[in-house]
């Protein structure tokens, strides 16, 4: 694993101990919410992660148009804080702009997850925490819509 990704997973998992110190949500509710998104960008070979009060990737890529918010060149991946893990339905329009997605699951014990492509291929990787009982079929699921909208178009 290289230093950049490594720096990246630990940024990410900082952030995501940081969300779950005060939140408390059901990770089994039927609605899907998110609590917040923020940016993790790169700076002098490290990763900080920079609040995004505007930005909700739930709210904001289930819109119509396309999903384009404002990210600089540092920005190395998206994370946003929700009451679950499975992807959302249109959480590939992150991938669309070249960066992961970090999932971040509220609650305790908090779990963090990555989306993100490889190779052409759509790719979800749990980073803390585990996949619980029945939730790879949904997760499989959605990476198969995902993929079947790839190579996204203008």
């Amino acid at each position: 694993m290289s230093i950049g990704v490594r720096s990246l997973s630990l940024a990410a998992f900082g952030a995501l101990s940081l969300l779950a110190v005060g939140a408390s949500a059901s990770a089994r509710s039927e609605e899907l919410r998110e609590a917040r998104c923020d940016l993790l960008e790169t700076d002098r070979g490290g990763v900080q992660t920079i609040e995004a009060p505007g930005l909700r990737v739930l709210r904001d890529t289930a819109r119509d148009g396309r999903f384009d918010p404002a990210l600089g060149s540092s920005v190395a991946s998206i994370m946003c804080s929700r009451n679950s893990i499975i992807p959302a339905a249109h959480d590939d329009e992150v991938i669309w702009l070249g960066v992961p997605l970090h999932i971040a699951e509220m609650g305790s014990p908090g779990r963090l997850a990555v989306l993100e492509i490889d190779g052409g291929r759509y790719r979800f990787r749990m980073l803390a925490g585990r996949i619980r009982d029945g939730e790879q079929p949904a997760i499989d699921a959605r990476l198969a819509e995902f993929q079947a909208r790839f190579p996204p178009t203008p």
